[in-house]
């Protein structure tokens, strides 16, 4: 079993290794943002945000999920290659149409969305930098498929660290406001496109087949609806919050996202590196076991992960943020667990992916995207921000029981229920006496509440969460570890 996890964590190192660098820099540059931003860019800037989520799954057409579902299929190098080509062909023709029609509707869009035309050239050019990185995914996928984890972390880090660096150029250093942040990742995706022009002419053919199309088409355009539905539950809130509220609020809120968000950073690193694993093993007699097993560990890092953001957050940002930003730290917990909850489906999604049941995606996102906007509708209004992130947790809670139904029904994965339970019962006991270490934010209270999170492994062991086999083999690990720590330092 632990050569299985050693394999998946190779590769979840490698992924999550970039996504920490770059969250840590962007965290890092909160304070700077929020003294160079105004609370009302930072609004508008989340609306577009939601925006780009929402153009996401339209220029990808699911074909993303698809070509990494039926490349296992292909026998040899010209099939895959036509996969390829056939995917390049569709995208170009069917979203230079969908281009047009934003752009050519983006003045109502603004004037609807934001109440001003302002920000139009900001979304004009975010149109086109969502058209021109839809077509990353490929090489992107194939150095997933070929378990090429430090190259695929290596060029996330290098796009998403060049963002940043013409982010501080263009927004700090010249005032570009919203449309520099944009014109930041619009620069450097273009330049990570021509770095990757050798790799698109190997892997594709420029060749079109229809049945091909028709294939990925039934298998990944469920996963638009999908998409867009996943969108509305997890952005609606700030839609909505906009309805009520000024552009004002609404970026305030924002910060409070983008640090919950933190959260997220494993789920996202571990997705990356789980379906090539689990789509390679999924014809083991004891695949489902391999599967429930594995689930609870990432479970007990997704808990640890949600504890250290709902914990610790809310205290940094107080000393960190500019003080217009600082009623952000009030939704960070509530956003984290929401977000921490949702994070679940992308294991859960596993069964629907290996029975190729994608019909029930839309279905289910589309009972949390009613709930989070009835929520919105309902908690805004009387709550404000506090209510925006309640609609969001009940969407987002909502969406993740339809998964586990619909999961279950299409290919049963016996998870480990009781040592699930184990799990969640220490961290919120954990969060509960993190609460009890109240007073002003402060570096030793943040460090007191640290101390808890250190005394969850403490907290497993007692409740006997580790099976023997399980401790036994730690011990071997941490054995060995220490034995070639010996030998460099003998050598």
């Amino acid at each position: 079993m632990f050569d299985n996890v050693r394999r998946v964590s190779r590769q979840l190192a490698a992924y999550g290794t970039a996504d920490v660098a770059v969250l840590a820099v962007n965290f890092l540059l909160l304070p700077v943002y929020t003294r160079v931003l105004s609370t009302r860019e930072y609004g508008a800037f989340a609306l577009l945000l939601v925006c780009e989520a929402f153009l996401k799954p339209l220029f990808r057409w699911g074909l993303d999920s698809a070509f990494l579902r039926f490349y296992y299929d292909c026998q040899t190098d010209g099939e895959r290659r036509t996969l390829a080509g056939t995917i390049v062909l569709f995208l170009v023709a069917a979203n230079g149409v969908l281009v047009a029609l934003l752009l050519a509707t983006a003045p109502a869009v603004n004037r609807w969305l934001l109440d001003t035309t302002d920000f139009l050239p900001a979304y004009q050019l975010l149109v086109v930098n969502g058209a021109i990185g839809t077509f990353f995914f490929l090489p992107l996928s194939l150095l997933r498929i070929q378990e090429r984890a430090t190259l695929f972390a290596s060029l996330t880090f290098v796009r998403s660290f060049g963002t940043v660096i013409a982010r501080l150029v263009l927004v700090v250093a010249f005032g570009m406001g919203v449309f520099g942040l944009v014109l930041a990742d619009t620069l450097v995706a273009a330049v990570l496109f021509v770095a990757l022009a050798g790799t698109f002419r190997a892997m594709i053919r420029l060749r079109f087949s229809g049945s091909t199309l028709g294939a990925l088409l039934r298998y990944g355009l469920p996963r638009v609806p999908h998409g867009l539905l996943g969108q509305t539950m997890a952005m609606s809130d700030r839609f909505f919050l906009s309805l009520y509220l000024p552009l004002r609020d609404v970026g305030v809120y924002l910060i409070g996202t983008s640090i919950a968000a933190v959260v997220k950073f494993f789920p996202a690193a571990f997705d990356t590196a789980w379906m090539p694993f689990a789509f390679d093993s999924m014809r083991r007699a004891d695949a489902p076991r391999l599967y429930a097993r594995l689930a609870t560990y990432a479970f007990g890092v997704l808990v640890v992960c949600a504890l250290v953001v709902a914990g610790l957050a809310e205290h940094v940002v107080k000393l960190m943020v500019a003080p217009d930003f600082q009623d952000a730290a009030r939704v960070i917990p509530l956003l984290t667990v929401g977000m921490a909850v949702h994070s679940v489906t992308s294991f859960l999604a596993t069964s629907l992916n290996i029975a190729k049941r994608t019909r029930s995606y839309p279905l289910i996102t589309a009972v949390g995207a009613v709930a989070s906007v009835a929520g919105s509708v309902a908690f805004i209004p009387r709550l404000g921000m506090l209510g925006a992130a309640l609609a969001t947790v009940t969407g987002q809670v909502a969406a993740t029981a339809a998964m586990i139904y619909f999961a279950q029904r299409a290919y049963r994965i016996p998870y480990e229920t009781w040592r699930l339970a184990k799990l969640a019962f220490v961290a919120v006991a954990a969060y509960f006496i993190m609460t009890l270490v109240g007073g002003p934010p402060s570096w030793p209270t943040l460090a007191a509440r640290a101390g808890v999170i250190a005394l969850v492994p403490a907290a497993l062991v007692v409740l006997r969460f580790f099976e023997r086999r399980e401790l036994a083999e730690m011990r071997q690990a941490v054995a060995a570890l220490a034995a070639l720590r010996r030998r460099e330092v003998t050598h």
